[in-house]
């Protein structure tokens, strides 16, 4: 290292402004700047040391960023949670593979390696810093530069280990010596009263774990500048557990699995694809046998997927007979799984289309299509003999689905989608569910505000209701939070809000009742203020 006290510096950066930004703070742009400032730093050092990153890492870099904007632009939690995530983990994974960018080659084995290899770094390597090992120059009698400006370091290092270590003591000492004489209890509460004592205990804490964590990213620094040991380049192809099981063994278990799910598709066929007389012949109504088994059918296709990835990776092809028999019961195997996947899509909208959108559903009907792109993607690799790409093609599906939940805004489209259902109500006998509409986010209330304009009353008196609460919710003077929590859909409301304020205000809120709640009366039906648990599965 040219300048270890780089490191140090910047782990207790990052570490600091973890605190300023976290400590009791809303989570919103805090989050992005956090990630960015982290990636700078890093970046710096290696710059400073003249270690060049890959443009692999630039790369995953850039991605990290990227994701880390999710909680600027949505504050639907699941959404939020997703790509705050998929950021972290990037993260790691950059300081992971500054010098090499070898994530692309990876295998399951080398992710979670390197995971505990940098966690493990994270504990151990600042202690080369905070307790250098003595300079064997030291002991010759003809000093060099180089050996003055080791003792000066030292010397640093030991002021500082000093200072941590006196300060506990120093307050022990201090409580005590308050206790036995309190003329000097007067002074010293005093002198603590400008620091605000009452908050002493909260100040020793938020020390400590800034000191605590300024040492563990100095480790991490250090791990990605100057990793312990030099790694080659994985083979994504190369098996990292020793095969055992035959090829005849692994082809039944496959041809049992497949003629299973040949005869659940003629079912399918016969019934749900052909429409719905047959199914209420066999006393189900469509919106029953639609929520019925749609879990299960996607369990299906994820179990699957777990059954070619286990077989693959501990069957033994010896021959390139045995390799084409396993490649064509594998893609028979997820042709079948695609059709179930598209039987599992169908069941959804007809569950949708009876019962409106809720997250969960919105979830999953994002969710299905990423994964039919994931099977798809280990058929072509098991056919073209790839297999050992399937991390990349996972990451792939990951960040495509994380990417899509950001860019579809799931609390908007769930109005949007709601709203337009209940629109066609003298047609379909649909109404809008309050229930589902009070518990969105403030990424719906862009698509609620147009709702309010509607003439419809049965579309209309739910959204105003929405907006009344949410404007009695943001009139508080409370209610301002601190510039960490920033983020564009509540700054959105704040604004729609204050533009409608006066006809909004025509809606008064009753005061709370003995139970707390706030509720708002529109026409002859009363609207609560705040949702009810468990409407949004």
């Amino acid at each position: 290292m040219k300048k270890s006290s780089l490191f140090l510096i910047a782990g207790l950066i990052v570490a600091w402004a973890m605190d300023i930004l976290f400590y009791k703070k809303p989570f919103g742009i805090a989050f992005t700047i956090w990630i960015v400032l982290a990636l700078v730093l890093l970046f710096l050092i290696g710059a400073l040391e003249k270690v060049k990153p890959t443009w692999q890492t630039i790369f995953l870099a850039l991605l990290t960023a990227a994701f880390s904007l999710g909680p600027l632009f949505r504050v639907e939690p699941f959404t939020r949670l997703l790509s705050s995530v998929i950021a972290l983990i990037g993260l790691m994974l950059v300081a992971a593979t500054y010098q090499n960018g070898y994530w692309i080659w990876f295998r399951i084995i080398d992710y979670i390696t390197q995971f505990f290899t940098l966690v493990g770094a994270s504990f151990s390597r600042a202690l080369a810093i905070l307790f250098p090992p003595k300079d064997k120059n030291e002991e010759s009698a003809e000093l060099t530069d180089q050996t003055h400006k080791h003792r000066k370091n030292a010397m640093f290092w030991s002021i500082f280990r000093g200072i941590g270590l006196a300060l506990p003591v120093i307050f022990i000492f201090a409580v005590l010596l308050a206790a036995a004489d309190p003329i000097f209890e007067n002074r010293l509460t005093q002198i603590l009263n400008f620091f605000k004592i009452e908050n002493l205990v909260e100040y020793l804490f938020r020390f400590f774990y800034i000191l605590l964590f300024a040492y563990i990213f100095t480790g991490v620094f250090l791990h990605a500048i100057y990793p312990n040991q030099h790694l080659e380049r994985p083979d994504p192809n190369k098996p990292w557990i020793k095969t055992f099981l035959g090829n005849i063994e692994t082809s039944i278990v496959l041809s049992g699995v497949n003629i299973l799910f040949f005869t659940f598709l003629l079912i399918q066929f016969r019934y749900f694809f052909g429409g719905k007389t047959n199914i209420s012949l066999s006393g189900y109504t469509y919106s029953e046998y639609a929520r019925r088994g749609f879990g299960e059918l996607i369990a299906v296709a994820v179990i699957s997927l777990l059954l070619y990835l286990a077989l693959n990776g501990i069957t033994t092809n010896n021959s390139r007979k045995h390799a084409i028999r396993f490649t064509a019961l594998s893609a028979i195997l997820f042709v079948q799984v695609l059709i179930i996947l598209y039987s599992g899509f169908q069941r959804l909208a007809l569950y949708e289309s009876a019962y409106g959108f809720s997250r969960l559903r919105t979830y999953s009907t994002v969710f299905i299509p990423w994964l039919a792109f994931l099977i798809v993607a280990v058929v072509a690799l098991e056919i073209i003999k790839k297999q050992g790409m399937f991390p990349l093609a996972l990451m792939t599906a990951i960040l495509g689905f994380t990417a899509s939940m950001i860019f579809i805004n799931v609390d908007s489209f769930i109005a949007s989608k709601n709203i337009q259902r209940a629109i066609l109500s003298d047609q379909e006998g649909y109404a809008l569910d309050y229930t589902y509409l009070i518990q969105l986010s403030n990424d719906a209330l862009p698509v609620i505000m147009d709702a309010y304009k509607n003439k419809n009353e049965a579309i209309r008196n739910p959204s105003a209701a929405f907006l009344a609460c949410r404007w009695n919710q943001y009139s508080n003077p409370n209610s301002s939070l601190p510039w960490q929590g920033f983020n564009f859909p509540d700054q959105i409301t704040r604004n729609l809000l204050r533009q409608n304020q006066a006809a909004l205000e025509n809606f008064p809120i009753s005061s709370p009742n003995e139970y707390g709640a706030k509720f708002i009366t529109i026409g002859n039906q009363q609207y609560d203020c705040y949702p009810q648990a468990g409407g949004l599965d």
